[in-house]
C-alpha cells in the first residue's frame, strides 16, 4: 500500500512538472522585416534609416537625439539643407536645446 501510495504521488508530482512545458509553444525564429516589433527588424522606414546614417556622419548624438533628428528630416523635405548641414538646428526647431 505503502509503495503503491508513493509511486502515484511520484508520478503525480512528474506530471504536474511537465504539463505546463508540454503546453508552451515555441517562439518563431525568423526574422521578417516586413514585420515590426520584437520578431522582426523592420520598424524603421528606410528614409529615416537614411537620415539617421546622415546624423551619425555630422554629430555624436544620443540614440534619442538621433531618431529624433531622422524622423524630422524624413518627415519635413524643406528642412533638408538644414539635415544635411546642420544637426543642431534641426533640433533646436524640434525644442531640443541640450544638445551643442
Amino acid at each position: 500500500m505503502r509503495k503503491l501510495f508513493f509511486t502515484f504521488l511520484i508520478a503525480g508530482c512528474g506530471l504536474t512538472m511537465v504539463s505546463p512545458a508540454m503546453s508552451q509553444t515555441s517562439q518563431p525564429t525568423n526574422v521578417d522585416p516586413d514585420q515590426c516589433g520584437a520578431g522582426g527588424m523592420g520598424c524603421t522606414p528606410a528614409e529615416v534609416q537614411k537620415w539617421m546614417e546622415k546624423g551619425n556622419e555630422l554629430a555624436n548624438l544620443s540614440s534619442a537625439d538621433l531618431s529624433q533628428y531622422a524622423y524630422a528630416c524624413a518627415k519635413h523635405p524643406d528642412w533638408k539643407h538644414d539635415c544635411e548641414t546642420d544637426p543642431g538646428k534641426v533640433l533646436r526647431r524640434l525644442g531640443i536645446t541640450d544638445y551643442q
